[in-house]
């Protein structure tokens, strides 16, 4: 099922330009079950479409520190899919 959930970066490296965001959001969208990812460097949050059935939250939050970046999930919500 695909929920788009909602990650809040709240460690020390931040989301400080375009290419931050554009690099978190390739890094983000090789992952099996990541369907969409948008990051927003303005308000440190990266809203992605993801398959809860193939790929838990949690890995999106291993994977982004594996990248530096020290997130939260914030909010799911059902896509409808």
């Amino acid at each position: 099922m695909f929920k788009t959930i909602t990650f809040e970066v709240i460690g020390d490296q931040q989301l400080v330009c375009e290419g931050c965001e554009r690099r978190v959001e390739r890094m983000l969208k090789a992952l099996d079950g990541v369907g969409q990812v948008h990051a927003h460097s303005r308000d440190q949050q990266i809203e992605i479409l993801l398959d809860t059935a193939v790929l838990e939250p949690d890995a999106i939050v291993n994977r982004l520190g594996v990248a530096g970046y020290q997130a939260r999930a914030r909010s799911a919500s059902d896509s409808g899919n």
